[in-house]
Order: C-alpha cells, then structure tokens, then sequence
C-alpha cells in the first residue's frame, strides 16, 4: 500500500494536478479588474556584474511606461569593474546605484526596499533584458486584489534562438494554469512586480529570495498572477551542468522555504493550502519518495510485482546515467532524464542545506 501511494503522490503531483487545473480553469469563478498604471521603481542585486550591467540600464533606459521608472542597483561588495560600467553608462538621476558590503543578494534587497517610495517595485536581475512593454505590461495586471504579477521568462541561446527546455516549458504552462485562480506558486525572479508596501523584510540566510517575496505576500491573501506579455530574455545555461547547479540552489532554498512559509500548510485555508501542496510540497517531497520506491522494491524483490518494478526503476536509472554522457538526448529518454536530473538536483540541495554547506550569497555565473 505504501509502495502505490507513493507512486500516486509522484505521478500526481507532476501529471495529475496539471490535468486537475485544465479541466477547472473554464470553471475559475475569480474575475481579476484592470490594474492601474502607478509609479515604479526597479530593483536589481548585483555582484560583479561588469560585462552585463551597462547593457541592463541602456535596456531600462529604453522601457516604455507612462510614468518615467526608476531603477536601484545594490552593489552586493562588487570587488570587479561594475561601478565604473554603471558609472559609465548612466545618463540621468533615475538610475542610482548604492555600494553595501557583501551580504548575499537577500540583503542587498532588504537594504534597497527601504529607500523605495513608489506603490510599484520590480525585482530583477542584471542579465534579465526586458522587452520595452515589459512594465506597463505587468501594471496592467497588477488589479487591486493582486499584490504580485510575475512575468514571463524567455531563455535563449547565445544567437538568440529559443533556449528553452522541457521543464521551463512545463513550469510556463503550469503559471498560465494558476492564473485563473489567482494562485500562481511563486514568482521568477527575472522579472515580477509587487506593491511595495506588501513587501517583507527577507530573513538572514534566504536563498529563493523571489520564491520567498511572492509567497509571502500570496500567503497574506493577495492574489499572484502571470502576465505573459511581460517578457523579459535571458541567455539559458550553457549545459546540464549548469541547470544542475541551479536547480540544487534552488531545491535548498525552497527546502528552507518550508520554515519560512509554514502558514502556507494551513488546512483551514482550502485554495492556497491545495496549491502550495500539490505544485511544491509534493514536488520537494518527490525525492525521498523515489528513493523509497527503491528500497520498497529491493526488500519484496521475491514478489512479483515489486520484481517488475525494480527492474523498470533499475532500467530507467541506468538509461538517465548512459544518456547524460551524450550531447544530444535521445527524444524517447529526454522526459525521464530531466525527471531524474531535477529530483538529483532537489536531493542534492537538501544534503547541502542540512550539513551547512549551501551558501545564502549569490555568485553569478560566468558570461
């Protein structure tokens, strides 16, 4: 019984709830006004970021929006030729830039949200380049129930083709699904807006600092929603090992994220409750219960059953591990790879987490 609810819980949580949300979205009684446009600051962590960082503010210098934006640069103890390229590339006082030691990219943001003034922020990140509609985009969804407006990420590859993988396809259709109901599960962040007065001073040692922001508003009772005509572009990993990397940071943050949105598991709070479990919780949990698939299965192996399932995890772990030599995947195997790499990367991110050796400060990578 135990081996089939996990194996419930695995397919449910990645196949089934998916299903659930397109068959309900016609059904979503939750009508959403027009958002107003507002005065908007743009916020932005940086850490060493001299190659990329005079290209972010010709492109926010190049946004569209009524009310002329702002942008605040926290300079995260850049010890490379950042502030000389901003230096260089400002042209007037809405962009400022403010110099703080290293502190790891939830401070920096703690530090600059206390000088915002406007009702709007932006949070982003210096290799995000928005498209010039970007932020009247997301105001006009930002409706007076809303307190986040995530936008849209588009991955490319260094000749600007599509660089977007199965699994950023997958997530993309998710928000386009939770939308409907107000409850898009956390934010990217390239790009998403919040009412600044919504916003939550950061605890030390943060490390999804975009999955903690939005969830935390969401978790007071404002709605977060996806405008997917807000776009913002970003050039994808170079390599699995790149995805592999980040996904092992943020399955450590969203572990740590578990104290810090433990209101979010609240049964008496039916729709955030079913969202929150069923897109995240269950996803995290996905690791732990592969393993135990496992072991279930090496323990019955006398029963027939557990026989053929053992056999079918050992041949599908053993296909992952040949295929992830080769450059190009196979069509057939590329859905069980990934699988495999993200719930890999997810275990990895809580070993590290747990034995203290996930760092909460942010190194970029290389350009």
């Amino acid at each position: 019984m135990l081996f089939l609810i996990l194996l419930f819980l695995i397919f449910y949580s990645y196949m089934i709830f998916p299903l659930v949300l397109a068959a309900l979205r016609p059904f979503a009684r939750r009508r959403f006004g027009h958002g107003r446009v507002e005065a908007v600051t743009v916020v932005c962590a940086v850490h060493n970021e001299e190659k990329i960082i005079a290209q972010k503010i010709h492109n926010f210098y190049a946004l569209e929006y009524p009310v002329p934006p702002r942008l605040f640069l926290g300079l995260d103890g850049c010890s490379d030729g950042t502030r000389a390229q901003i230096e260089g590339a400002v042209k007037d006082g809405r962009v400022q830039y403010f110099q703080f030691p290293r502190q790891g990219k939830a401070q920096t943001l703690n530090a600059l949200m206390e000088k915002v003034s406007t009702p709007y922020s932006v949070m982003t990140d210096a290799n995000s380049m928005f498209d010039a509609d970007a932020l009247l985009r997301l105001a006009e969804t930002m409706s007076d129930e809303t307190g986040v407006v995530c936008g849209r990420l588009v991955l490319v590859d260094s000749l600007g083709n599509s660089g977007e993988g199965l699994y950023w396809r997958y997530e993309t259709m998710l928000k386009k699904f939770e939308n409907a109901f107000g409850s898009v599960m956390g934010a990217n962040g390239a790009i998403y807006m919040l009412r600044s007065a919504l916003y939550e001073k950061l605890p030390m040692g943060t490390i999804n600092d975009d999955f903690s922001i939005s969830m935390k508003i969401y978790e007071k009772g404002h709605a977060m929603r996806y405008a997917a005509a807000a776009v913002a572009r970003e050039e994808a990993g170079s390599s699995d090992a790149d995805e592999f990397s980040r996904h092992v940071r943020d399955g450590a943050g969203h572990y740590r994220a578990l104290v810090y949105l433990c209101g979010m598991l609240n049964p008496l709070r039916p729709v955030r409750f079913f969202f929150y479990v069923s897109h995240r919780v269950l996803r995290w949990m996905a690791p732990f219960s592969m393993i135990a698939l496992y072991v279930i299965s090496c323990l019955r192996f006398n029963e027939p059953a557990y026989r053929l399932a053992w056999f079918a995890q050992s041949a599908c772990y053993g296909a992952v591990a040949a295929v992830h030599f080769l450059k190009t995947k196979p069509r057939l195997l590329r859905i069980p790879y990934y699988f495999v790499l993200i719930n890999g990367a997810l275990l990895a991110g809580f070993v590290k987490l747990c034995t203290g050796r996930q760092q909460s400060v942010w190194v970029p990578l290389k350009r």
